[in-house]
């Protein structure tokens, strides 16, 4: 056993030596193989280039030369972009998304968004953080609404709304649907009297400028004393043909006549023609 083992020990050692020698062998090949094609290329390139004197130049009728150069593998493959193009793209692509977020902001009516907007884009073609804008707006759609409203409110004229208002009819009422004396009155042209054309009847409670109609009326549409108080007049109105009947009061101009059976020609005669004003016939109990 022992003389089995001093017998392996030399075959592998014999292996082991026989490997390193032919290791060195092929690395001296190589070398030398290396070195060998390094003096090729350089007379191919010598030779392509013109630089011997040798007979190469007065051959003019070959066939082209095979033009041999060694590649450079020390200089910076082209496919890959240097540092520089890397900003120049990178340069580009902001530009372009610069571009297109303008366009988009033109595009969108915001108004009230303008100078965010600008912020924005601002800092975003420089790297710098936009800072931050409190803003306080008014939706669209409420803005409106108010603009509406006042423009409407500019637009009432009281003088236009009352005028508008006398040429719908030769009769026109205006009461005030809570007070007694407008709802007596109602109650007795509608009821004893038919008047054609029909009566108008004018709510200034519903009205939705009734104050400011009924102020009109009592500065510049009543036959009173300038010394009357306006605060001492109360509706209701009646006009016939544009004129007021009741400038003292409905004690005095109304009631007063009807309880004398004078109102239907009070009334007649304001009438001037353009009205019918007849007492209805009432049916007795008996």
């Amino acid at each position: 056993m022992i003389t089995d083992s001093s017998i392996l020990k030399k075959h592998a050692s014999s292996k082991k030596s026989t490997r390193i020698v032919s290791l060195t062998l092929i690395f001296l090949g190589i070398v030398s193989f290396l070195v060998f094609t390094w003096d090729d290329s350089l007379e191919f390139y010598n030779n392509a280039t013109g630089l011997n004197d040798s007979n190469d130049s007065n051959e003019q009728g070959s066939a082209k030369r095979l033009i041999y150069k060694l590649p450079n593998l020390l200089k910076t493959a082209d496919g890959l972009p240097d540092k520089k193009e890397n900003e120049l793209n990178i340069l580009k692509v902001k530009e372009e998304i610069s571009h297109i977020q303008s366009e988009v902001e033109v595009d969108i009516p915001a108004p009230a968004f303008e100078s965010t907007t600008s912020s924005l884009s601002t800092a975003f073609q420089k790297d710098v953080p936009a800072p931050r804008t409190a803003t306080s707006t008014v939706p669209s759609s409420s803005s409106s609404i108010i603009l509406k409203r006042n423009i409407n409110q500019k637009k009432f004229d009281p003088k236009v709304s009352f005028l508008d208002i006398i040429n719908t009819s030769p009769a026109v009422l205006f009461i005030m649907s809570s007070q007694t004396d407008s709802v007596f009155l109602r109650s007795l042209l509608q009821k004893e009297l038919e008047i054609s054309p029909e009566l108008a009847i004018v709510d200034l409670e519903k009205h939705s400028h009734g104050y400011e109609l009924e102020k009109y009326i009592k500065q510049n549409k009543l036959d009173i004393d300038p010394s009357t108080s306006l605060e001492t007049i109360h509706s209701p109105y009646l006009f016939l043909n544009g004129t007021s009947v009741i400038n003292n009061g409905i004690a005095r101009d109304i009631i007063e006549p009807h309880s004398k059976g004078l109102l239907l020609s009070v009334l007649k005669s304001e009438a001037r023609g353009n009205l019918l004003i007849e007492k209805k016939d009432i049916p007795s109990n008996s």
